[in-house]
């Protein structure tokens, strides 16, 4: 459901504005590694219990309202359909492509060239190199989608 009101704003502040390309002016607290723009992955951990899936919630609430949310993605216990990796990039593709007209039609295009066995029977690696890296990659047709970031939790359940 995401941090409450008010707590975890440093951390949560810094990795929006890593996110969104430093569009969102923030000082990082000195007690926070610097996060480095260039970089395309954060990956934040912690034991268990610290709340993790608490701060990649409400940073993907935040980055929905800026309009930079790609997707977002938890891994769950509770749902076992959400633990098979063969979902992950399929979804992942499908909201990206929600977002523009644009995305949509390179997405229907991905899909039609391939049958609908073929789809399934791809490795995750293969589903990430088919659906999602080519919606992810700028074209010169393409509306700008800079900043786009993709949330996912729970990778280790």
């Amino acid at each position: 459901s995401g941090c409450l009101s008010g707590t975890r704003t440093d951390i949560l502040s810094a990795i929006v504005t890593w996110a969104t390309g430093g569009m969102q002016s923030f000082e990082t607290p000195p007690y926070l590694q610097p996060l480095d723009p260039s970089k395309s992955v954060l990956w934040l951990c912690g034991v268990a219990g610290s709340g993790k899936s608490s701060i990649a919630m409400s940073v993907a609430n935040r980055l929905d309202d800026l309009g930079q949310l790609g997707g977002f993605y938890a891994f769950s216990a509770a749902n076992q359909a959400a633990l098979h990796p063969s979902k992950l990039f399929s979804t992942l593709a499908l909201q990206l492509a929600a977002q523009n007209e644009y995305l949509q039609q390179k997405f229907l295009s991905i899909i039609h060239s391939a049958d609908a066995r073929t789809r399934r029977s791809l490795s995750p690696t293969q589903q990430l190199e088919t659906f999602l890296l080519p919606l992810l990659r700028p074209s010169d047709t393409s509306p700008s989608h800079n900043h786009t970031s993709i949330v996912i939790d729970a990778l280790d359940e």
